[in-house]
C-alpha cells in the first residue's frame, strides 16, 4: 500500500525483544506464503500482488526493523494536468510550465519527514508549493549546467528526503529554447553576453532571420564589425531584399573601410527601392571617402530630390562642397542648413571656417563672431577669429582673440604659435620668442617654431641660441639650403670657421645661389688657410657675375697669392668697368711693379693722376717707380709734388735731397 505526505506525527519506536522479533519473522513468512498461494490461484493479478507484497515488506523493514524508508512515486500537477513520477523517470520541465507536487508515496505512515527539494529554486520542502519552470531555466543558464539547450538531462534534481537524509533522486530535464536564450539577451545590458546568448539562440534556430538581425547590431555597437558583416549577410541570404538590413550593411562596410562595398550595397538597396535617400546618402559617404567628390555631390543631390528639406543631407552636400574647393557653393548650403535649423551650432561654426577658407575675412569675422556669442568657451572659434582679424590686418584685435582662446585652452601649440607670429609682425620680438619657446615645450620637434626662433635669434645677433635650433630644423626641413647658409654664418660669427665651411658648402650643394653665399665660403676658406680653395671660389663668382665688387676681391686675392699678371687683368677688367676711377690705376699700376713691368707700372700711375691729381701716395708711388728706373729727376718732381700735398710724409722729405744727390752723381758720371 501507498501514503500521501501529511503533517501526522509519526510513533515512536519501542524497543524490540527477542520474543518479538520472532513473532515479527513469523509473519512475514506467513504473509510471504499468502503471497505464493494468491500466485498459483490468481496468475494474472501476480505481478500486483508481489509489488504488494514487496511494499509491505519495506513497510515492516521501516517500521518494525528501522530500516530507511523506501520512495515509490510522487503525484505532480504541470499546467493544470496529473502526472504520476518515480526515482525511474525524468521529470522534464520549461520555462512555460507551472507545477506543484501534490503527494509522495512512500513506506512513512501519513508521510511524516518527507520533504521532497528541487534543486536550485523554492526551499527546502517544496511540497505543495507552487513553483515555475521559468526559475529553473534562469538557474540553469546562470549557473553553466551540462548539456543545456540540448534536451539531455543535466545535473539538476528533485530530492526526496526523510528526516533531512536523501532516499529517492528523479532527474530534471531543463528544456531551454531560443526563445530563453533571446529573452536573457534582452534582458541582459552586458554586450559580451547578449553576443553569447543569440549565438545559442541561432545554434537552436539558424533560420531566424530577426535573431541574427539582432546579433549583427549588438556586434556593430561592440566594434566587432567583421562579425556584424558576417551576420547581416546570413540574413540577406534569408531575405535578400531586406532594405533596413540593406541599410545597416552598408553602415558596416562604412565603419570597416569597405567603400566599394558600401556602393554595391547601396546600389542594391536602390534597385529595391529607387527612392531609399539613406542608400543615397551611405553612397555619398563613399564616393566621399574614396576622394570621388563629384560623385559624392551628385549623390547627395540625388538624395535631396527625394527629401528637398533633409537638414543631414544639406549639410552633408556643403561638406562635400568644401572638400571639392567650390567654396562659395559650400557656404551657400550651410546658409541653408541655418534658416532651417537655426540653432545649428555646428553649422555655423562651418560656415565661419568656410569664409575663412575664402578670405572673405570681414564675413569670418561676423560669423566667428556670432560662433563665440553661441559658445563663449569655444577655444577654437576665437583662434579662428584671430586669423581672421590678422587677415585684415587688425592686429590688436588678432592678439586679443589669440589670448582668449590660450586662457581656454592653454595647451594648443598652434594657437601659441600663430600669436607668436602675430607679435612678429607688431616688431614684438620678445613676445614672439616667449610664444615661440611655448610651443616647443607643448610639441618639442615643432618645426616651423624651431625655425622662426631661430630666425629671431638670428635677426637680433643671437648667434648661439640660434645655432642649435637650426641644427635640429635641418633634421626634418626641405629648406636645408637656406638653413644651412644661416649657420654658416652663424658660426663664422661664432669664430668656428670650420663649421662656417661646411655649412656654407652644404648650403651651395643645395641649390643656393646667392654670389653673398660664396663670398663668405671664401673668407671662411681664408679664415681657415685654405687660400687656394679660396681663391677658386671668387674666381667662379667673377666668371659668373664680374662685378665691381667680385673683381675688386678677386684681385685682393690674387696680390695676396702673388699671382700679379692675374691681378693685373682684374684691374683692367675693373678699369673697363670704370675707365675714371683713379684707385683702379694705381692698383694696376702697383701690381705691374710687383710683375717687374716698371714702365706700365709708370704708364699707370700717370693715367691714375689725370684723374685724381693731388693723391700724395700715388705721387710717391710714381716716384718710386721713376727712381727704379733711375729717371732721378722726374722721381725728385714726384717726390716734390708729393710732400706739396702732404707736408707730414716723412720720406718724401727724406727722399727729395736724396734725389737731388743721385741727380749730380748722375750728371759726374756722364
Amino acid at each position: 500500500m501507498g501514503y500521501l505526505s501529511g503533517k501526522a506525527a509519526r510513533p515512536k519506536k519501542k524497543s524490540m525483544g527477542k520474543s518479538k522479533k520472532a513473532w515479527a519473522a513469523l509473519l512475514i513468512v506467513l504473509i510471504i506464503a499468502a503471497a505464493v498461494a494468491a500466485g498459483f490461484l490468481f496468475p494474472h493479478k501476480a505481478r500486483g500482488v508481489a509489488a504488494g507484497l514487496a511494499r509491505l515488506k519495506n513497510a515492516f523493514f521501516f517500521a518494525v526493523l528501522g530500516q530507511p524508508p523506501r520512495f515509490y512515486s510522487l503525484t505532480l500537477e504541470k499546467n493544470g494536468k496529473d502526472y504520476r513520477i518515480t526515482a525511474q523517470d525524468v521529470f522534464e520541465v520549461s520555462y512555460r510550465d507551472e507545477f506543484v507536487i501534490k503527494e509522495i508515496s512512500t513506506d512513512v505512515l501519513f508521510g511524516g519527514g518527507v520533504t521532497a527539494d528541487f534543486e536550485g529554486i523554492g526551499e527546502k520542502d517544496d511540497s505543495g508549493r507552487l513553483l515555475k519552470g521559468i526559475e529553473l531555466v534562469d538557474k540553469a543558464v546562470l549557473t553553466g549546467r551540462n548539456s543545456l539547450g540540448e534536451g539531455k538531462p543535466g545535473d539538476f534534481s528533485l530530492r526526496i528526503e526523510y528526516k533531512g537524509e536523501e532516499i529517492a533522486s528523479i532527474p530534471v530535464r531543463i528544456q531551454i529554447t531560443p526563445q530563453d536564450w533571446l529573452r536573457y539577451a534582452r534582458s541582459s545590458g552586458n554586450q559580451k553576453v547578449q553576443i553569447e546568448y543569440l549565438k545559442r539562440a541561432i545554434a537552436m534556430s539558424p533560420e531566424d532571420a530577426n535573431v541574427r538581425r539582432m546579433l549583427a547590431s549588438i556586434y556593430f555597437q561592440a566594434g566587432m564589425t567583421r562579425e556584424a558583416i558576417a551576420q547581416y549577410q546570413e540574413v540577406l541570404t534569408l531575405r535578400p531584399d531586406d532594405a533596413a538590413v540593406l541599410a545597416e550593411l552598408a553602415k558596416c562596410y562604412l565603419k570597416s573601410g569597405q567603400y566599394q562595398e558600401v556602393i554595391r550595397t547601396s546600389e542594391r538597396s536602390l534597385r529595391a527601392n529607387p527612392q531609399d535617400e539613406d542608400a543615397l546618402a551611405n553612397m555619398a559617404l563613399a564616393w566621399g571617402s574614396l576622394g570621388n567628390w563629384n560623385k559624392a555631390i551628385a549623390s547627395y543631390q540625388a538624395a535631396l530630390k527625394i527629401k528637398p528639406d533633409n537638414p543631414v543631407a544639406i549639410f552633408r552636400l556643403g561638406e562635400a562642397y568644401e572638400k571639392s574647393k567650390q567654396l562659395a557653393k559650400a557656404a551657400e548650403q550651410y546658409r541653408l542648413v541655418l534658416e532651417k535649423v537655426p540653432k545649428a551650432d555646428h553649422v555655423a561654426v562651418a560656415l565661419a571656417d568656410v569664409f575663412l577658407k575664402m578670405e572673405n575675412f570681414d564675413e569670418a569675422i561676423r560669423w566667428h563672431r556670432e560662433v563665440v556669442k553661441r559658445q563663449p568657451k569655444n577655444a577654437a572659434a576665437y583662434a579662428n577669429l584671430g586669423v581672421a582679424y590678422g587677415g585684415k590686418g587688425q592686429f590688436k584685435e588678432e592678439i586679443e582673440s589669440y589670448l582668449k582662446a590660450i586662457a581656454l585652452k592653454p595647451g594648443d601649440p598652434i594657437v601659441h604659435f600663430n600669436l607668436g607670429v602675430a607679435y612678429e609682425k607688431g616688431k614684438r620680438e620678445q613676445e614672439a620668442v616667449r610664444e615661440y619657446q611655448k610651443v616647443l615645450a607643448l610639441k618639442p620637434g615643432d618645426q616651423e617654431a624651431l625655425e622662426r626662433l631661430a630666425d629671431l635669434y638670428f635677426k637680433v645677433g643671437r648667434y648661439r641660441e640660434a645655432a642649435p635650433l637650426y641644427e635640429k630644423v635641418l633634421r626634418t626641413t626641405s629648406r636645408k639650403g637656406t638653413i644651412h647658409s644661416r649657420l654658416g654664418f652663424a658660426y663664422a660669427e661664432l669664430k668656428k670657421p670650420a663649421l662656417s665651411v661646411a655649412h656654407y658648402e652644404k648650403a651651395l650643394r643645395n641649390g643656393v645661389k646667392d654670389a653673398e653665399i660664396s663670398r663668405s665660403l671664401a673668407a671662411a676658406y681664408d679664415k681657415t688657410g685654405k687660400k687656394r680653395e679660396a681663391l677658386a671660389v671668387y674666381e667662379k663668382l667673377a666668371a659668373a657675375n664680374p662685378t665691381v665688387e667680385v673683381l675688386n676681391i678677386l684681385a685682393d686675392a690674387y696680390m695676396q697669392e702673388k699671382l700679379y699678371d692675374k691681378a693685373v687683368r682684374t684691374y683692367r677688367k675693373l678699369i673697363e668697368l670704370n675707365p675714371k676711377k683713379a684707385a683702379y690705376y694705381s692698383s694696376a699700376a702697383y701690381a705691374y711693379g710687383l710683375s717687374g713691368d716698371p714702365d706700365r707700372e709708370i704708364e699707370y700711375y700717370q693715367k691714375s693722376l689725370k684723374f685724381d691729381a693731388e693723391d700724395s701716395e700715388v705721387y710717391m708711388n710714381l716716384a718710386a717707380a721713376y727712381e727704379k728706373k733711375g729717371l732721378f729727376q722726374e722721381a725728385l718732381k714726384a717726390y716734390t709734388t708729393a710732400y706739396e700735398l702732404n707736408p707730414d710724409s716723412a720720406k718724401a722729405a727724406r727722399k727729395i735731397p736724396q734725389m737731388k744727390i743721385r741727380i749730380i752723381q748722375q750728371k759726374q758720371k756722364q
